[in-house]
């Protein structure tokens, strides 16, 4: 009891540069470790999220209907289903903060946000993105990994915000969803060990998130080229969240997007999505 009455003296948050005394537990976790903390996670992914669904109202939503990609536009229709539809499409970004938020609680961890790593992990996620992009140049140009139609056509503005959402909600999809599920499935269902499931679950969610981008033709015939990029980057993306967690791989992923929004001039032959 003593023990609670002493945290409750404590500010529900504090923040700090750098690791001193009050951040003890979280500066000796060193950067690598404390990145993956979902409490530095959702600081990271504020101004992502928020920007996005400010933009979303601003410029992706129109009487002809929301361009989004097609997993935040899952997302919603779940929403719409279950009977949140007046409210849906802020509920998505909520889903986000309330998973970190319960993530965080759940660890009991120090309501303590590290500033320093948050913006160590900016600058990894820009270094993250090139590999990418050099990937995309020697199998098809920089394919932007957004799952939209058209989205060379897009004004810049919203190239640059789908390019955010698609980093935000195909990860939450493809990576933090799906993977989580794969895994459990095949570990307590399958009897599989982890270590043999864990390679399996990421090679089936880069399946999946290559077989949810347009990888056909307009004659419906199989593009190779964009399947072996958009299977190779689920692939780099699954290697990213395990290795280094939620926030570099939304990051990661969206910043390789915002790339490809200033790069990619959409002649009629190239792919999209």
């Amino acid at each position: 009891m003593a023990e609670r009455r002493n945290q409750s003296n404590r500010p529900a948050f504090a923040f700090a540069a750098r690791g001193g005394s009050s951040l003890s537990d979280v500066a000796s976790q060193g950067y690598f470790e404390a990145s993956r903390r979902p409490l530095e996670i959702l600081f990271f992914l504020l101004p992502f999220i928020a920007l996005y669904e400010y933009e979303l109202v601003r410029v992706l939503r129109s009487p002809e209907g929301l361009v989004t990609n097609g997993a935040h536009l899952g997302i919603l229709r779940l929403f719409d289903a279950l009977g949140f539809d007046a409210v849906a499409l802020s509920l998505p970004g909520v889903l986000i903060v309330a998973i970190l938020v319960g993530w965080h609680a759940a660890q009991r961890g120090p309501w303590i946000v590290d500033l320093g790593v948050v913006a160590r992990m900016f600058l990894e996620s820009i270094a993250l993105a090139v590999p990418l992009l050099v990937f995309a140049q020697l199998v098809v140009r920089a394919l932007p990994a957004a799952g939209v139609d058209d989205f060379g056509a897009l004004p810049l503005g919203a190239r640059i915000a789908v390019s955010i959402g698609a980093g935000i909600y195909e990860e939450l999809v493809f990576r933090l969803i799906l993977i989580w599920l794969l895994v459990t499935a095949l570990v307590d269902l399958a009897g599989f060990s982890r270590r043999t499931a864990v390679p399996v679950a990421v090679g089936l969610s880069a399946l999946a998130f290559a077989i949810y981008h347009p990888i056909h033709a307009a004659d419906g015939s199989l593009v190779g080229q964009r399947f072996a990029f958009y299977l190779g980057a689920g692939v780099y993306f699954g290697v990213v969240f395990l290795m280094r967690g939620f926030g570099i791989v939304v990051a990661t992923h969206a910043l390789y997007d915002i790339a490809t929004a200033f790069l990619a001039s959409a002649p009629p032959d190239a792919p999209t999505g």
